[in-house]
């Protein structure tokens, strides 16, 4: 792959960028923004307007290492029914929130302790082996999403802008996926997909959204789980609260402790992209992710643009759509091992999940 970067003139941080391989002409004049979810809105043009639109996050995470696989079904069926229950009994502050909810009735469920899972594997971000766990986890996840939120739209009808959705036209995640994600795991599905798209075509969905991801840094502390989709940066780490900094050693230190991913020790981030391409796939939300840089792998430790720039375009072929934060380090171990203060919860507090 080769990537020429032009800095515009005049322009502050603004480049030109082409990036060719021997079969693709992917991006020039690129723009990359960086997004936690995606919703349609509809801008208040008063505070009472009927027409506006303000999105609302309505979330959950499935924590992957406390689920039977048996007992996926039933998480997912009550985590849908209790969120969709959430939203007709909560109060809203403004009608354009009411409006966005009560119409569309968008779920968010995502996943927190990727990488415990991961590591009960003996899977490390990056194999091949962790891909498939990936896929045939995710595939089950968001196809019981889609069967609950059905089996709702049964018993109380589907959303009022179901019609709004790419549901409605007779398409799933499945149909409009990026193919390039078939050069990492075998395209072969296993659920029954077709029975439950003839059944959606007659019932609708419930909610017009069922998955995204969130970064689960307050829940990971309750839980004791791995953060959202991420791999840990340490085996042991503090991160700041509201009453301090509190230790946390990831999920079963002493059985799975050589097959945890450490962040600061990939010398690449095509095995954490690989991973969220997969996951991707199912889910019907664009999701995001972080990277991850230590300086101490580049020359004079300074960071290319290049290989950041790599990755964001990669990133994008394989389908993803947002970028979360871009995280570095410079590789300084004088500092108490696995510290870290990562908060990455949305700006405002709001989705502290």
């Amino acid at each position: 792959m080769a990537i020429t970067v032009k800095k515009l003139p005049k322009k502050e941080n603004v480049y030109d960028i082409e990036v060719k391989d021997n079969h693709n002409f992917y991006a020039n004049g690129a723009v990359v923004h960086n997004c936690e979810i995606n919703f349609p809105t509809v801008p208040l043009q008063h505070i009472d307007d009927p027409n506006a639109e303000i999105g609302m996050c309505v979330l959950a995470a499935a924590n992957m290492l406390t689920i039977k696989d048996n007992e996926l079904e039933d998480v997912c069926d009550i985590t849908v029914r209790m969120l969709d229950a959430l939203i007709s009994l909560q109060d809203y502050p403004v009608m354009a929130a009411e409006r966005f909810c009560t119409k569309r009735r968008a779920l968010g469920i995502g996943v927190s302790n990727l990488a415990g899972y991961l590591a009960k594997h003996k899977a490390f971000y990056g194999d091949p082996n962790s891909l498939d766990v990936v896929n045939t986890w995710f595939e089950q996840f968001q196809y019981y999403l889609l069967k609950a939120s059905n089996n709702l739209a049964k018993e109380l009808g589907a959303c009022e802008l179901f019609s709004e959705t790419t549901y409605a036209d007779g398409k799933l995640p499945i149909d409009h996926y990026c193919k390039a994600v078939d050069t990492l795991v075998s395209p072969e599905l296993k659920m029954d997909w077709e029975e439950l798209r003839e059944s959606i075509a007659q019932h609708g969905l419930r909610n017009s959204t069922l998955s995204a991801q969130m970064p689960c840094e307050s829940s990971s502390l309750i839980q004791n789980s791995t953060n959202g989709i991420e791999p840990v940066r340490s085996l042991l780490s503090y991160k700041k609260s509201k009453k301090g900094a509190l230790p946390q050693i990831v999920p079963n230190f002493a059985k799975y402790k050589n097959y945890y991913t450490l962040a600061w020790d990939m010398k690449e981030n095509k095995g954490l992209i690989d991973v969220c391409a997969v996951i991707q796939k199912y889910m019907d939300m664009a999701i995001s992710a972080n990277v991850y840089y230590n300086y101490v792998n580049y020359p004079k430790n300074e960071l290319p643009i290049s290989v950041a720039i790599h990755d964001m375009l990669y990133a994008y072929k394989m389908g993803q759509k947002t970028r979360y934060y871009i995280n570095t380090d410079d590789g300084d171990k004088s500092v108490d091992i696995g510290h870290s203060t990562n908060t990455s919860d949305c700006e405002s507090g709001a989705c502290a999940i």
